[in-house]
């Protein structure tokens, strides 16, 4: 009766997650990359440059794929992620990309629960771990819009990672039980090879580090002979893909392109930029690493090393290195790591909840039952708040959007042929708001008050109208 009960109450969870990203879905305007994408990319044009008079907009499949191979031409390897969007929703509503992108955050949600027990594939789920994880998800996650809500961040760091940990079940599934998928079939060896593939042509900063620790494992279970075909299948598929990914034209044309215009910029003031970044990255998943490193320095007086925990403990250690392992590739790398840091809170996440898994296993806890619930006081608190400051903030915006759509449109079927000004949204350049909301206000589509400004060009060849910019004064403003 307990397990029907906790049954009940974990679907309607997932069901109030789905939901809940809905309805951020649905207030999220086209950002970006997203209204560049609408049209078909001109060669030698590159990501958000001027595009010509004469380009048009993408109205059939092979407009997606030539898209798809000028941007592996010229821009960068990330293809699968924007393939798999421009395919399914290139015709079709943004409601439709909507109910997808919150029913992969479900699933996202949901394989993390998996990865930590045990890779059994169970809908048995424990509500408050289905909690936990998506607060981490919510609460931990500095780029919330840009890698979960933004059309064209979510096609390659949510969608992406969906496909991992999609891979990585199988794996961890046979780690614990050697018993369980022990035989070579053809089709999951096959279907291996592929998912291999678009694991691997997913993320560079944590995939070369996925790579080594299969290996590393691969090794052990050809030791134990355990090592069956589609283990290998997958792993040289990953590699495949890893390498699709790696030597793309487009990151050298890309690399080419940053050098030129990081050489306007000190190696200092690149770095300083860079550093900044970390910092608020670490405040953000400071909670975790705190936990993780204190968990390890203290489990041996209290929980013991019993032969049971071990590979939880395994498998944390390498959640942990692909983490820390992607963190010092993004501060070496010469561009923004804001959105990057997604992918270091998905393994830091799940080596989290594999440590609250040991400790339920042992029935032993390292934070004592007073703390434990001052700290789900403190966090059901946050969560709460931010939750409803962000709906409340980003509603008012949206609907301050659709306004300014109106006026977009009035523009259109009347030409003025001058810029349109509107006024920003009233969140706009508020730390408060930011903050009490845990950064998860939705931006607006139009960056700046330069009509030159190559987003706001886009934004206003997207429309059809002359120009567009922010008005800071309430000249030419749109009413709220």
């Amino acid at each position: 009766m307990k397990v029907c009960t906790a049954n009940k109450k974990a679907v309607l969870l997932l069901l109030a997650i789905f939901c809940f990203m809905y309805i951020l879905n649905s207030i999220t305007p086209m950002l970006n990359e997203d209204y560049f994408g609408a049209f078909v990319w001109p060669e030698g044009v590159p990501n958000l440059g001027k595009l010509p008079d004469d380009v048009r907009r993408v109205s059939s499949f092979s407009d997606v794929l030539e898209n798809c191979r000028v941007y592996y031409l010229s821009e960068g390897g990330r293809l699968p992620g924007g393939f798999l969007v421009g395919a399914l929703f290139w015709d079709l509503d943004k409601v439709y990309f909507d109910l997808c992108n919150s029913l992969l955050m479900t699933i996202l949600v949901m394989e993390i629960y998996w990865l930590s027990h045990e890779g059994i594939v169970s809908f048995d789920f424990k509500p408050s771990y289905l909690v936990w994880i998506f607060f981490s998800l919510w609460a931990f996650n500095v780029s919330f819009i840009d890698s979960c809500l933004w059309i064209s961040g979510s096609s390659n760091y949510l969608w992406m990672m969906v496909i991992v940990l999609l891979f990585l079940i199988p794996y961890t599934k046979n780690y614990y039980n050697p018993h369980l998928l022990n035989d070579d079939a053809p089709r999951m060896t096959a279907g291996m090879f592929f998912l291999g593939i678009l694991a691997g042509w997913s993320h560079e900063t944590t995939t070369c580090w996925l790579i080594l620790v299969l290996f590393y494992w691969l090794n052990l279970c050809k030791k134990e002979n355990t090592l069956q075909k589609w283990k290998i299948a997958g792993f040289i598929g990953l590699c495949i893909g890893y390498a699709l990914l790696i030597f793309a034209p487009g990151n050298f044309a890309r690399l080419a392109v940053q050098q030129q215009a990081n050489q306007a910029v000190t190696f200092s003031k690149l770095y300083m930029y860079k550093a900044t970044e970390l910092v608020w990255i670490f405040l953000f998943h400071f909670f975790l690493w705190y936990f993780i490193v204190s968990f390890f320095c203290r489990y041996k007086n209290i929980i013991g090393q019993t032969r049971v925990i071990r590979p939880y403990l395994n498998m944390a250690k390498a959640c942990i290195i692909i983490a820390f392992g992607s963190g010092v590739f993004m501060f070496l790398i010469p561009a923004s790591i804001w959105r990057a840091s997604f992918l270091n809170l998905i393994f830091l996440t799940i080596a989290a909840a594999l440590l609250f898994r040991v400790q339920e296993i042992e029935n032993k806890y390292l934070i004592n039952k007073n703390k434990i619930s001052f700290l789900k006081l403190i966090g059901y608190s946050y969560f709460i708040m931010t939750i409803v400051v962000s709906l409340w903030c980003n509603y008012i915006n949206w609907n301050h959007w659709n306004d300014v759509l109106v006026l977009i449109q009035k523009e259109k079927l009347a030409p003025t042929n001058k810029v349109l000004y509107i006024r920003p949204y009233f969140t706009d350049e508020k730390l408060l708001w930011q903050l009490v909301s845990g950064s998860h206000l939705i931006y607006m589509p139009i960056v700046s008050s330069n009509e030159n400004d190559r987003i706001n060009v886009i934004v206003a060849k997207y429309y059809g109208i002359k120009g567009i910019a922010k008005e800071y004064s309430h000249k030419d403003s749109v009413n709220r």
